[in-house]
């Protein structure tokens, strides 16, 4: 009975270590109908750098991470959001306290790149670094067609920029629908965060955009 109870045991310690070390969350299907109707999402919209420190639930970050950049067209590939010449360079990173994660819109799922808490590299104020959610908008300039990294430059990324705003303007009116609060940032030590997510030369990150309940 002893060495029943003791390999019942391990099996419930190897289970629940599985479930802790998955590399990939998958998301319940967005919620696509219902919420807040847009004229008063726009009047809810505003910025916060106040946050508690309650975890969103996966059917939140589904419903954001769709809304950021997920496809509204999914037979054609196309996407909530515009971008220049439909290259759709840009990428969406999710960090929270386990890792930091890809938003595969394809699978709608988020695919982990880095295990352990990579939000104190997500911005200069205090508030990012206890913040539950921080979404990271990276051009990946790759998908853009520039050929060599040292060849990106300022007016290669001025698009980016541009499409990074129709995805952050579609974080804050969903957050507004879901009762969240939220605030899109600058002030990031970029080459740091890019280091910390294993990035490559061809991805910049454009801004960063924290995410949670107020306090």
């Amino acid at each position: 009975m002893k060495k029943i109870f003791l390999l019942s045991a391990s099996i419930f310690i190897i289970t629940v270590s599985s479930i802790g070390q998955s590399q990939t969350i998958k998301l319940p299907a967005p919620e696509k109908t219902g919420g807040m109707p847009l004229m008063k999402a726009l009047n809810e919209r505003h910025s916060s750098r106040e946050f508690s420190r309650k975890e969103l639930s996966k059917q939140q970050l589904s419903n954001l991470c769709w809304a950021a950049w997920g496809y509204n067209r999914k037979d054609e590939k196309k996407r909530t959001a515009p971008s220049s010449m439909n290259k759709q360079e840009m990428e969406l990173y999710v960090v929270i306290e386990e890792g930091a994660y890809y938003y595969n819109a394809e699978e709608h799922q988020l695919e982990r790149i880095k295990e352990g808490d990579l939000r104190p590299y997500c911005g200069k104020q205090d508030f990012v670094a206890t913040a539950p959610v921080n979404f990271i908008y990276v051009a990946n300039m790759k998908k853009a067609g520039v050929e060599n990294p040292d060849d990106i430059t300022p007016e290669h990324l001025m698009t980016s920029h541009a499409n990074t705003g129709f995805i952050a303007q579609n974080t804050y009116l969903a957050c507004a629908s879901e009762g969240l609060v939220c605030v899109v940032r600058a002030w990031i030590d970029k080459p740091a965060l890019e280091k910390a997510l294993g990035l490559s030369p061809f991805h910049k990150v454009i801004l960063g955009h924290t995410i949670g309940y107020g306090e």
